[in-house]
């Protein structure tokens, strides 16, 4: 939160406990957590107790990211798994963004199971609402630029256990102006191009990020590699060599030591998971794709969205399964009833 200004820095009781905004009064709850240049806290409305969360953002950040937010809000957020903007207004020098408070992050919900991986049926619905997030993004030209598992929430865990919302649209930019923000982005999260369109000089955690994507999936093809015009690489003994890359030695010479592919990699299910093989297999096919680090070969949000492990095709002819029965149930928690209704026709087919 380095981009944060003073006037939300340090203690939350700075942060009005009465927020005003025309007719409408919110009372402070609490600390909800900080999104990309804002702290976030949970309000009431006075007059009907609704909750609500309230970010609050110093006003050049905040002025960017309101002019995103209301293109997304025209794009029907229930829709298409946006977070909903519900009002916005000034207070002293801060942009307060109100908007409707959901339950938990991916990240909370996978602590609270203590690590256990989804199976593949439960990342079915979790990864469809994401990609309706994603085509409609696309479709107004806005690329989010942050999406992490604390950006991605539960609607209601315990009533809707597989609805999700794409949040903090703090870092989303138009596409024309992406360069701005390529170096604030997590690395961890940027897109190979982001990465290999510039001058590439390993540093800490870049160095990381292209040598996990070479040691899974091998060098990328000379045509993204070329992309940039000046490219300097190194061996991990001379990257390790410099000072402030000396503490992660261990770490990475472990990494190093590993010999595994994304196939590999996407091996390692649980065995105490019951999953269907042939689910597991088109799960592994989609991943594949969006991985690709040729973007203009990359699986596209309308692409994947008519993905065999989206659309269940290839459970089809299966109608009496009880697992094909168990998916399709888990399938039902999406909100999008366009996929549901074309779900439907495929494995009634």
């Amino acid at each position: 939160m380095s981009r944060i200004k003073k006037d939300i820095q340090g203690s939350d009781d700075l942060l009005p406990f009465i927020l005003k905004s025309g007719k409408i009064t919110y009372l402070r709850e609490n600390k909800l957590g900080e999104g990309s240049f804002g702290k976030v806290l949970h309000y009431k409305i006075q007059d009907t107790s609704e909750d609500v969360a309230v970010k609050f953002i110093n006003r050049e950040e905040g002025l960017e990211e309101l002019q995103m937010l209301k293109k997304i809000n025209a794009f029907d957020p229930d829709k298409n798994c946006f977070l909903k903007m519900l009002d916005h207004f000034e207070y002293k020098s801060l942009i307060c963004v109100v908007s409707e408070k959901l339950d938990q992050t991916m990240s909370d919900v996978i602590l609270k199971r203590n690590q256990r991986p989804f199976d593949v049926c439960e990342l079915r619905p979790v990864a469809q609402q994401l990609l309706v997030a994603l085509r409609a993004l696309k479709t107004i030209g806005i690329v989010h630029c942050d999406i992490k598992l604390n950006n991605v929430m539960f609607v209601n865990h315990q009533s809707y256990p597989y609805k999700v919302k794409l949040i903090d649209f703090g870092l989303a930019r138009e596409k024309p102006s992406l360069s701005r923000i390529s170096d604030i982005q997590i690395v961890g999260y940027k897109a190979p191009e982001v990465v290999f369109a510039k001058h590439f000089y390993p540093r800490t955690c870049l160095y990381d990020y292209i040598a996990s994507i070479i040691h899974m999936q091998g060098q990328p093809p000379d045509k993204i590699l070329l992309q940039g015009s000046v490219y300097s690489f190194r061996k991990p003994s001379e990257y390790m060599g410099s000072p402030i890359n000396t503490y992660r030695s261990k770490v990475t010479d472990g990494f190093f030591e590993q010999s595994f592919t994304l196939d590999d990699l996407l091996n390692q299910r649980a065995t105490d998971i019951n999953e269907d093989q042939s689910d597991v297999e088109e799960f592994k096919s989609l991943i594949k794709q969006m991985l690709c680090v040729d973007q203009k070969t990359r699986i596209t949000p309308e692409e994947a969205l008519n993905h065999n492990f989206i659309t269940m095709k290839h459970l089809s002819e299966r109608t009496k399964d009880p697992y094909v029965t168990s998916a399709r149930e888990i399938m039902s928690t999406s909100p999008t009833q366009c996929f549901l209704s074309r779900t439907s026709s495929l494995l009634s087919m």
